[in-house]
């Protein structure tokens, strides 16, 4: 069986005058597109949000994009340096995962059924227990804060079982899990939990890097799991000491709580390694992680937790919690064909091994920069493709950060972008496609952007 021609019956135009066609979207390519666009969101999506971005020169209409780069109605050349805050490290439209997804799209697969055997999100959930065996069990959903709600949720209920006297959370001061209500408060920032009144019981905060504070907490016996962020990214791109993630894995272990890693920003190859935790070689194996972003290609939203057999089983081991945890698009089959096309593409091109071998090159010019300005830059800081830079202030106590990352945007056409949690900071967020050529495109833009800052707001 094969769908009939579409008929049209009615035209949506005449029906709704101004209706905008999907056709006439994807063709919006001229000055005049991008001035339409541009009042239709910030008339009817989130108007302060666009602002922001269009303060910054980031707020374009994008009418091709590939590898790092991106071309603009006018035909002009943008170097992607903060790839959609991170989704997009394996590149704008990778045409391996482009590829994979259109063959899925060509077969007429069923995306949404739960009750249907799903092939593309079981081969990739079995794909993950072959790297990460401490990690058995695989949920798939469509993002980072939907991942943090269902590894929230899979702890608790293991804990009513196993952990009855317990009720606590712990994560760390200015830490960030997404913006639904539990992760609010489950992150370490009172900016994101202030609109809804008291915070919600059973959540505390620890200083990020501080084992002993941690320690303290879990020495009062009733704390379930323990999560965070190999490296915090809307933070500030916060590095840890390194013993810290080993020495939280051996405190989780004596105090019997749940050792749970946010890996959305620092995992799926972003620091140069499959998982950020894999830096500490086996000394850091958490119970359970989150991810997303590049696990997405850019391309379809994506996001999940891997569990160890025993945090799962003792959450959904039985008929009766079975379907304690189930969601429309949880496993959903696009989702899965794309997962599992990213991870082919990570292992197949070696990404980590390619991020550990050029992050060197692009830190060290950074650091070179900094000596150069160090009034405006007070800090250079990541690893591999997750960076930070710190700015100072000037004379009337405003950082740099804004002004730097307009001018990169608007004159160098380097696209970076300023951390929420942290406005000292400058995400720049290289994908694997970047040569040293676009290495240099991007110094050469942050030089022109210090020097120019400097003249302007003065030190």
């Amino acid at each position: 069986m094969s769908y009939p021609n579409f008929e049209k019956k009615q035209d949506a135009n005449a029906l709704y005058p101004g209706f905008i066609s999907a056709d006439e979207s994807l063709g919006m390519e001229s000055a005049e597109d991008v001035a339409l666009a541009r009042k239709l969101q910030l008339q009817h999506n989130n108007q302060y949000r666009t602002q922001a971005a269009l303060d910054i020169g980031a707020g374009d209409v994008a009418v091709k994009a590939e590898g790092c780069y991106w071309w603009d109605v006018n035909g002009v050349k943008h170097l992607d340096f903060i790839g959609s805050v991170g989704p997009a490290l394996l590149g704008l439209n990778n045409p391996f995962v482009i590829e994979k997804v259109k063959k899925y799209l060509d077969s007429h697969l069923i995306t949404m059924d739960p009750l249907m055997l799903h092939q593309t999100t079981s081969a990739f959930s079995h794909n993950m227990s072959l790297i990460t065996p401490y990690l058995s069990r695989t949920v798939l959903c469509c993002g980072g804060a939907e991942a943090n709600e269902t590894l929230l949720k899979m702890v608790r209920l293991a804990a009513y079982r196993t952990k009855k006297n317990k009720t606590r959370m712990l994560s760390t001061n200015n830490a960030f899990h997404g913006k639904t209500q539990a992760t609010v408060n489950l992150g370490g920032k009172d900016k994101w939990r202030m609109w809804q009144g008291p915070d919600l019981p059973g959540y505390c905060h620890v200083p990020y890097g501080d084992w002993k504070a941690a320690e303290e907490e879990m020495k009062k016996g009733d704390i379930i799991a323990f999560f965070c962020e190999p490296i915090q990214g809307e933070g500030g791109i916060n590095v840890p000491p390194d013993d810290y993630l080993p020495k939280m894995r051996e405190l989780c272990t004596k105090y019997d709580v749940y050792f749970c890693l946010d890996e959305v920003q620092a995992g799926s190859c972003r620091t140069g390694y499959l998982w950020a935790h894999q830096y500490y070689g086996d000394k850091a194996q958490p119970d359970a992680l989150s991810f997303a972003k590049a696990m997405s290609g850019s391309l379809v939203p994506t996001g999940g937790v891997l569990a160890s057999e025993e945090l799962y089983m003792a959450a959904y081991g039985n008929d009766e919690t079975a379907f304690f945890h189930t969601a429309t698009y949880q496993d959903n089959q696009i989702s899965g064909i794309t997962a599992l096309a990213c991870l082919e593409f990570m292992i197949e091109a070696d990404v980590p091994g390619t991020i550990r071998a050029n992050a060197p090159y692009f830190f060290d010019d950074l650091r070179k920069i900094q000596a150069k300005y160090p009034n405006v830059i007070k800090d250079v800081r990541g690893r591999g493709y997750m960076i930070g830079l710190e700015y100072g202030q000037n004379k009337n106590g405003d950082y740099y950060t804004v002004e730097v990352c307009k001018h990169m945007s608007v004159v160098g056409h380097v696209s970076t972008m300023f951390t929420i949690n942290n406005d000292a900071v400058c995400r720049i967020y290289p994908n694997y496609w970047a040569t040293k050529e676009d290495f240099d495109w991007a110094l050469r833009a942050l030089d022109e952007a210090c020097a120019y800052v400097l003249e302007t707001m003065g030190e």
